[in-house]
């Protein structure tokens, strides 16, 4: 198919997504993701930030699920997160690589629908998370589907992962190309946008040595040809999401763990 047949978005739809992010973001927390490939120090500054900022009314979402109630880290009682904490924990064992993208869409999904329920619950004031899903599936689109996923379809696909209308010009289109896109618009499951983004890069050969180091068998996809491509993907999404989130940058190779924290620490403070 030829790339400029998918190419239908104009700034109307940029626009249009401003409002939806708008909209999104009235009655909700401040949210803060920290995204980056394995091996980028992610979910260990995730888990530190968490236990600095663990004084204020927070959210957290990872592979675990707190809040925090007077300084306590505890579980909050929501729908979803039973199956999501068992898929968080069994998707990093599959080999199949197809399987794999299967359960880790149904991870995020569910992810999504925890941090609504934990929101309306306890309505914090952060939401922090380890990682995005929304993030994660448009970089996951560009990685794997470069041949048709340009800057203006993921900006079209980002629309409809935050809530906007499929119409019917486009729907045949998403079925047959895109299809993970259509289900989650005709669930209507809508994908949260961060607030701050904290995009920690790292080269993939420390990527490499950092998870050799953690003596835990490999998953199926820590190569350095999917790590290097995957934090491309990263790049491009988070270009794209600069014109309504704010997009930090921290180049992790020859940063400590504590050194990393603090920067994200020290900003996360400066805003909220």
């Amino acid at each position: 198919m030829n790339v400029s047949n998918v190419e239908l978005v104009t700034t109307n739809n940029v626009m249009s997504n401003k409002h939806f992010l708008h909209e999104k973001r009235k009655n909700s927390g401040f949210h803060i993701a920290i995204i980056g490939i394995d091996g980028s120090g992610k979910s260990s500054c995730y888990s530190n930030v968490l236990e600095r900022v663990s004084q204020r009314k927070v959210a957290a979402i990872g592979d675990e699920v707190f809040i925090s109630q007077k300084g306590k880290l505890i579980k909050p009682g929501v729908r979803y997160l039973n199956l999501k904490l068992f898929l968080s924990k069994r998707v990093k064992n599959i080999k199949n690589r197809t399987l794999y993208k299967i359960l880790k869409l149904t991870e995020l999904i569910l992810r999504v629908k925890v941090q609504d329920k934990v929101v309306k619950k306890y309505q914090p004031e952060l939401i922090l998370t380890d990682g995005s899903p929304l993030i994660n599936t448009l970089a996951w689109g560009n990685f794997y589907l470069p041949d048709i996923y340009s800057k203006k379809l993921c900006i079209e696909v980002l629309g409809y992962m935050i809530g906007k209308n499929i119409p019917w010009s486009r729907k045949y289109f998403l079925i047959k190309k895109i299809p993970e896109i259509f289900l989650i618009n005709f669930l209507r499951v809508k994908f949260q946008n961060p607030d701050i983004v904290f995009f920690l890069k790292v080269s993939p050969e420390v990527s490499l040595q950092r998870i050799t180091m953690r003596s835990k068998e490999k998953q199926a996809h820590e190569n350095k040809e999917f790590l290097q491509g995957l934090q491309h993907a990263y790049k491009i999404v988070c270009d794209i999401l600069k014109k309504n989130t704010e997009i930090n940058n921290i180049d992790t190779d020859n940063k400590t763990l504590e050194e990393v924290s603090n920067i994200i620490s020290n900003r996360i403070y400066e805003n909220h």
